[in-house]
C-alpha cells in the first residue's frame, strides 16, 4: 500500500483529508449561517417563513451523516495506524493526482468554504494552505458522488449508457472467437470505484482494475471487501452546494443508498470470473518497463506484452500527458486478436498544469480527430465509431447540467 515514506506520508495526508471533512464542512455551512443571523430583523423572520433555518440544520445534519460514512470507509486498522502519525511536510507535494471528469458546477460558487477552519495541527504535522485543504475536500465530494455513479440506483443510467457498449463490444468480439471467458484476461485502467470492472468478472471474463487516486482505492477497497450487505449505507452526496437546486427537500438534501448490489453477491462462492485490482501507475504497471519480464510479485509485474485480450479504457485516455505513451502501451499489450474499446470525452487533465511530470513531460493535447490518427498510426484499426451523451456523476434534476459527448469505438490491432 505504501513502500515509501514519501507514500506513506501521501496516504496519511488522504486519510486526514477524509477524517477532517465533517469540520470543514460544517464550518462551510456556518458561514451561510453567519450570514443569516447577521440579517436585519424583518428580513430574518421572512426568511424563517420559508424555512431557511431548518434547512441549514438539516444540512448540518446531512454533512454528520456523510462523516459517519466516511468513518466506516476508513474504519480500517491500518489506517488507524496511519492517522495517528505525524504527517511528512512534503506530503502535498507526492502528487497521486486525482483524474477528475466530475461536473463541478456545483462547486463554482462555493465561496463559503474559504472560511473553513483546518483541523488543530497535532506534533510535527505540517499545518495546510486554505488551497489545499479545499482541493482536498473537493476530491473527498468527488469520491462521494463517484459512489452514486458506481454503486447506486440513481447511477444506473450513467452505468447504462457508458458501462453497457463496452459489455457488449467486449462480450461480441469474444464470442466471435469462441474462446473461453474465464482465459480471456481484461485491463480495466482508471477503473475508479471498480464498478465496470467488476461487471466485466461478472460476465465471466479474468478482469482486472487499475487505479492510481488513493482517494478512489480507499473508497473502491471498501465498498469491494469491506460491504456485506446492499444499501447497507446511506450519503447525502448533494449537501455541499446550494447552487441550481430545484428544490430542498428532493434535491439538496436527496439520500442516496449504497452499494445498490453486494459484490459479493455478484462474485462470490466462484460466480464469474478472476477479478483483481491494482494500485498504480498505469504507464508503471503496464508500461515498457514490464513489456517482457517481471518477477510476478503481488501479480503486477508478469510480462505484459500480449497479456490482455483486451483493454477497455472508460473516461481514461485524457488522463495521459503524452496520449502517445498510452496507445502504444495498448498496442503493445493487446493479444494480436484482442480488442480495445474505450469511451469517453477529451477533458486533457493537464492542460494548463504548471508542474511537469517527474520525468519532466508536459502536457500534450488532441482534437478527437487527431487521437483517432495517432492511433491509427500506432497499428490500430478502429471500428464501431460513435458519440455517446452522457453526464459524469451529474446531479439529478439539477438546474446546471454538464453533458459529455463522449467519443465510443472499439479497435483491433492492424
Amino acid at each position: 500500500m505504501a513502500d515509501t515514506p514519501e507514500e506513506r506520508a501521501h496516504w496519511r495526508s488522504v486519510l486526514r483529508a477524509f477524517d477532517g471533512y465533517m469540520q470543514y464542512h460544517l464550518s462551510a455551512n456556518h458561514a451561510r449561517r453567519m450570514a443569516f443571523l447577521q440579517l436585519p430583523k424583518e428580513a430574518k423572520q421572512m426568511y424563517e417563513a420559508i424555512g431557511y433555518r431548518e434547512k441549514l440544520e438539516a444540512v448540518d445534519e446531512g454533512i454528520r451523516r456523510n462523516a459517519e460514512f466516511i468513518d466506516e470507509l476508513i474504519a480500517d486498522p491500518v489506517f488507524a495506524d496511519m492517522l495517528s502519525e505525524p504527517i511528512a511536510s512534503d506530503a502535498h507535494s507526492h502528487d497521486h493526482h486525482h483524474h477528475d471528469h466530475t461536473d463541478n458546477s456545483s462547486h463554482s460558487h462555493s465561496h463559503s468554504h474559504s472560511h473553513s477552519a483546518p483541523r488543530p495541527q497535532s506534533n510535527g504535522e505540517k499545518k495546510l494552505s486554505q488551497a489545499e485543504l479545499d482541493l482536498a475536500q473537493d476530491k473527498v465530494r468527488s469520491t462521494l458522488r463517484s459512489f452514486v455513479r458506481d454503486w447506486s440506483d440513481e447511477g444506473a443510467a450513467e452505468r447504462q449508457a457508458c458501462y453497457d457498449p463496452c459489455l457488449e463490444a467486449l462480450e461480441a468480439h469474444w464470442e466471435s472467437k469462441g474462446r473461453d471467458k474465464r482465459d480471456v484476461e481484461v485491463l480495466v485502467p482508471g477503473c475508479g470505484l471498480g464498478r465496470l470492472a467488476m461487471e466485466i468478472a461478472a460476465k465471466g471474463f479474468s478482469s482486472q482494475g487499475n487505479e492510481f487516486s488513493t482517494y478512489m482505492l480507499l473508497a473502491s477497497h471498501f465498498v469491494l471487501n469491506q460491504t456485506s450487505e446492499a444499501k447497507s449505507y446511506s450519503i447525502h452526496p448533494y449537501v455541499h452546494s446550494f447552487s441550481n437546486q430545484p428544490t430542498t427537500g428532493e434535491h439538496l438534501l436527496r439520500r442516496v443508498d449504497i452499494p445498490d448490489i453486494c459484490p459479493s453477491d455478484v462474485l462470490g462462492d466462484g460466480k464469474g470470473g478472476p477479478f483483481s485490482l491494482v494500485a498504480g501507475d498505469f504507464e508503471e504497471i503496464y508500461g515498457e518497463a514490464n513489456w517482457d519480464h517481471g518477477d510476478g510479485r503481488d501479480g503486477t509485474r508478469v510480462a505484459q506484452r500480449r497479456r490482455w485480450g483486451a483493454v477497455v479504457t472508460c473516461f481514461f485516455i485524457d488522463c495521459a500527458r503524452n496520449v502517445l505513451t498510452f496507445l502504444n502501451i495498448i498496442h503493445t499489450i493487446l493479444e494480436d486478436d484482442g480488442i480495445w474499446i474505450n469511451i469517453g470525452p477529451l477533458l486533457w487533465h493537464f492542460e494548463n498544469s504548471p508542474t511537469p511530470s517527474a520525468k519532466g513531460e508536459g502536457s500534450i493535447e488532441l482534437s478527437l480527430d487527431e487521437v483517432k490518427d495517432l492511433a491509427r498510426l500506432v497499428g490500430f484499426e478502429i471500428h464501431q465509431e460513435r458519440t455517446i451523451s452522457t453526464t459524469y456523476t451529474g446531479i439529478p434534476g439539477a438546474m446546471l447540467k454538464h453533458e459529455y459527448q463522449a467519443a465510443f469505438w472499439t479497435a483491433t490491432k492492424i
